[in-house]
């Protein structure tokens, strides 16, 4: 059976400490790979960018693939961005199970998520259809990285190389 983790997020920016995550749970859990999936909505950050600080989903998109082609263990994912809607990661285990069925799947979180998992979206079918892996939250933040960018100042070491080429290239 393949092992197959499932990391999603708002990803905006994606950044360091996600990617490190993502290669660390693949490399401790004899993940095949990760599946690095940005949602279209998080239910749980529902108009979080009314300032309009954050990216678009095409540049979160670009973002996440340009993050992941150093490491052959992570793969970029898209299935939230082209569902569209909030995204519910029950949604979300559920077709993977259906495209891939032969496939045991880990849903890679950060650890202060476990006290809220309850009250997500039909929780006690979800947590027979995927195990749940937590990791500590790095220093790195989406938020302080977006601070810094509106306030001019530099994000290198915070995101990947590539990254920083495109928001680069974005605010040009």
């Amino acid at each position: 059976m393949k092992r197959i983790g499932i990391y999603g997020g708002s990803f905006n920016p994606v950044h360091c400490g996600h990617i490190g995550i993502a290669c660390r749970a693949a490399a401790e859990h004899s993940l095949e790979r990760v599946l690095v999936v940005p949602a279209k909505t998080s239910p749980f950050k529902i108009g979080a960018d009314a300032d309009g600080t954050g990216f678009t989903d095409a540049q979160r998109w670009e973002m996440v693939v340009a993050a992941c082609r150093p490491h052959p263990e992570l793969e970029p994912c898209d299935i939230e961005l082209r569902r569209g809607g909030v995204s519910y990661t029950i949604d979300t285990v559920r077709a993977l199970k259906e495209a891939i069925p032969d496939a045991s799947f880990f849903f890679i979180v950060g650890e202060d998520s476990l006290a809220g998992m309850p009250h997500w979206r039909d929780w006690p079918t979800l947590k027979t259809l995927a195990t749940f892996v937590a990791y500590p939250r790095t220093s790195e933040s989406s938020t302080e990285i977006r601070r810094r960018l509106a306030a001019g100042e530099d994000i290198s070491g915070m995101v990947p190389p590539a990254v920083a080429s495109l928001i680069a290239a974005w605010r040009a």
